[in-house]
Parts: C-alpha cells; sequence; structure tokens
C-alpha cells in the first residue's frame, strides 16, 4: 500500500512538473483591431509553447500606460513586459527597473543570431540603444507620409508635391471657396496644432528642439533660424495665405469629407483615412515633402522587459521578444495593422511580398526608413513634449507671435534642463 501511494504521489509531482506553465503578462495600449492582432499574436505563441501562457493585457491608451508603468515602478508591480516609448524607458532605467538585453541577445544558446540582429534596420536599433546598452526591442513602428486625394489631384492637373515649396503651392491650388459665400470650403493642406506635426517640419528644415551632446549634456536648440522658419510657414500656411485648416484632433474625418486635399500623419491613420474616404474620393499617400533635408521623424513603441521577475519568466518573457520580431509574425502585425515591418527580412516572407504586390504604395514608408529622424532617448523628452505642444497650440491660435512663442519654449525647456541637474 505504501509502495503504491509514493508511486502515485511520484506520477502527480512528474505531472505537475511536466505540464508547469509560466505565467507572464505583457502589458499594451493597442485597442480595436490593433488590439485584436495582438491577441492573435499572443494566442499563437502560446499555441506553439504549451510551457508558456503570455497574458495581453490591454491598459487603456498610451497616457493611461504610462501612467501605469510608472506608479508600478514604484510599487515594484511591474510586469514581465511592456509596450513603451524611448522616454518613458529613459525614465526607468534610472530606478533599476528595467532589464538589459545585451547578455540575452548576445547568449550563445538562446540569443539573436547576427543575421537577426542585422535584420532590425538601424533607426530602430538606436531608438533601443542607451550608450552601448539595448534596453527594449522595437515593436509597433510608423513614420509620417503625405496623405493626397487623387480625385482632386486630378482634377486640378496637379502634380503630387515632392518639396515644400510644392507643397505650398499645390494647397494654394486647391484652396477653394466653392459657394462663393466667403468661406472656405475646401483647404489645400490640414495640419496639427501638435508638436508632432511641428516637428516634421522642424526636421524637415534642418533643426531640432534639443542636442544631446556624448556626455549626457542638452543644449536647447528651439530658439533657432530653423525652427522660426518652420514655424512661421505653419502660421503662414493656417493664416497668412490661408490655406490649410489646423486643429488639435487627427485630420482622417475632415480629409474623408473633403475639407482638406492633403495632411501629414502617420501610416497608422491609413485604415481611418481609407474607411472615412470609402465611396467619396480616392486617396494614395506620397513622401513627405523634402524642404533643406529628408527626415521624416518616426513614431511607435518598443517592448521592454522588466526586472524583478523569476529566471523562468525572464526566459518565458526573451522567448516571446524574440517571437515578436521573427519575419512572418512581423510581416503579419504589418499587414494586419498597418505599421512597419521592424526588420528589413519581413519584407522576404510569402505575405509581405503578396501584400505589396497588392499594395505597391506600402513601400513608400519602407524607402523614408534610411533617412527618417528619432526622438531622443531621455526622460527630459517628455518635458519637451508638453512645452512644444502648448507652444505650437499658442502660436497657431494666435495667442503669442512666432518669436514670443520660441523665446518661451526655450525658457521653459532650459527650466526643465536645470531640474533633471
Amino acid at each position: 500500500m505504501r509502495k503504491r501511494l509514493i508511486l502515485a504521489l511520484l506520477i502527480v509531482s512528474f505531472a505537475v512538473f511536466t505540464f508547469a506553465v509560466t505565467e507572464i503578462e505583457f502589458w499594451h495600449a493597442m485597442g480595436g483591431a490593433q488590439g485584436t492582432t495582438v491577441n492573435e499574436i499572443v494566442a499563437s505563441f502560446n499555441e506553439a509553447n504549451p510551457d508558456i501562457l503570455v497574458k495581453a493585457i490591454y491598459v487603456g491608451n498610451y497616457s493611461a500606460l504610462q501612467q501605469k508603468l510608472l506608479v508600478s515602478a514604484e510599487s515594484k508591480t511591474l510586469p514581465a513586459l511592456s509596450q513603451a516609448y524611448g522616454n518613458w524607458t529613459a525614465r526607468l532605467i534610472p530606478r533599476d527597473a528595467v532589464q538589459e538585453l545585451n547578455s540575452l541577445i548576445s547568449d550563445p544558446e538562446v540569443g539573436l543570431t547576427d543575421e537577426e540582429w542585422d535584420a532590425i534596420w538601424d533607426p530602430f536599433k538606436k531608438m533601443v540603444t542607451w550608450g552601448d546598452t539595448v534596453y527594449a526591442l522595437p515593436f509597433n513602428k510608423s513614420t509620417y507620409v503625405l496623405y493626397y486625394n487623387t480625385d482632386l489631384f486630378e482634377q486640378y492637373g496637379l502634380e503630387v508635391p515632392k518639396t515644400m515649396d510644392d507643397l505650398l503651392f499645390a494647397a494654394m491650388m486647391l484652396t477653394e471657396d466653392k459657394n462663393n459665400d466667403g468661406q472656405i470650403d475646401q483647404y489645400g493642406f490640414g495640419f496639427r496644432t501638435t508638436i508632432d506635426h511641428f516637428m516634421i517640419f522642424l526636421r524637415a528644415n534642418g533643426g531640432e528642439a534639443i542636442d544631446i551632446k556624448p556626455d549626457g549634456s542638452v543644449e536647447v536648440t528651439i530658439n533657432s533660424p530653423e525652427a522660426k522658419e518652420a514655424l512661421q510657414l505653419m502660421y503662414d500656411m493656417a493664416h497668412t495665405y490661408n490655406v490649410a485648416l489646423f486643429q488639435g484632433g487627427y485630420l482622417d474625418a475632415p480629409f474623408g469629407d473633403g475639407q482638406i486635399a492633403m495632411f501629414v500623419e502617420t501610416i497608422a491613420s491609413a485604415s481611418y483615412v481609407d474607411s472615412g474616404s470609402r465611396g467619396k474620393h480616392g486617396w494614395a499617400w506620397a513622401p513627405v515633402p523634402m524642404w533643406k533635408v529628408q527626415a521624416p521623424p518616426f513614431a511607435g513603441t518598443d517592448v521592454v522587459m522588466f526586472k524583478g521577475i523569476s529566471p523562468e519568466q525572464k526566459a518565458a518573457a526573451w522567448k516571446f521578444m524574440k517571437y515578436l520580431i521573427s519575419p512572418e509574425i512581423q510581416a503579419y502585425w504589418s499587414v494586419k495593422t498597418g505599421y512597419m515591418p521592424v526588420t528589413e527580412i519581413a519584407l522576404t516572407t510569402p505575405q509581405w511580398k503578396a501584400y505589396e504586390e497588392q499594395n505597391p504604395t506600402v513601400m513608400v514608408p519602407i524607402s523614408q526608413i534610411p533617412y527618417g529622424s528619432v526622438d531622443p532617448n531621455v526622460a527630459l523628452w517628455d518635458d519637451v513634449r508638453n512645452i512644444l505642444g502648448t507652444m505650437v497650440g499658442d502660436v497657431i491660435n494666435q495667442k503669442r507671435t512666432v518669436e514670443e512663442g520660441l523665446a518661451w519654449a526655450e525658457q521653459e525647456i532650459l527650466l526643465k534642463v536645470a531640474e533633471q541637474q
């Protein structure tokens, strides 16, 4: 009897050991169809790895996710993995909360091969690296493109703008008071009164808001001739020439309704533009028009791993991170969501090739990757974004002049720099 009991216990113990499952949480901010795709990818990973259970948890929008991460860092209740912008990660690194990935990437058994690491586009590798240390892997990446109404361009006999001068000319030609009531019914261009849209013009003009030196010091460069020209152009398009509709919110709705003929936005807006324009007019996208340089900003988050998890959870989290950047998953993610593949090798997969054949313009954002611009990977950037967002809104809404706005922003950023020293 005793032998039978021992044998039964051994069998039960073996079964528990054999079927032990390592659970990890992955926090994200992907709602709607994008969230559905995240869940599909997680489900496929879990099915292929029965000893691991990844729980994808939708926290809310990016703001909600950022706040939850910061609060959880204080209470030491961070998950194994999460989406995060680079400036969020920069805030968490000094708190010793983020797992460095160099040791995992170079691990001879579970690391990335040279081919796998080299396949990640160089700008995206830069976005996840602080000094010589990698703290994340790229996830949902996009860049800005020019959306334009193909029907209107054909009707007016215009070519797609390639330079900022072309953009201004086309905007003037396309702006029209159709019923002669003294109000513009169709604007040639539209932009948002946000830092993101200001940075498109600023970087195209060869400028930058702050410059991070090799020693980590910060030079505030916002009050520069390049910044003045960029902000002045936005103001002139809105007021002096009256050829641009401006607002704080997204522009896919006014574009779909024919209120604007062109606007610049990330490729992540494609599905919204398509649904808003369907049955009304055709649309396409083109590279962001060049000014002094070509430097369309990148957007999107990375996936970070946090400390404070067990060795088993760490191994499981790393396996899932590698899964996310695998060629087939990258192709699937990109085709389903509209984000760019973060690896060049994903472009060789059958799914991507079929997608590209049916949608040739998907190579427009890919063609911009080599000369795209990245945000500074410093905690300060969060404050800079808030300051510049306020500045752009004030100037375009005529609460401050261009000169007053830039001078105010410079002083506000300098104060933030001093606080962090």
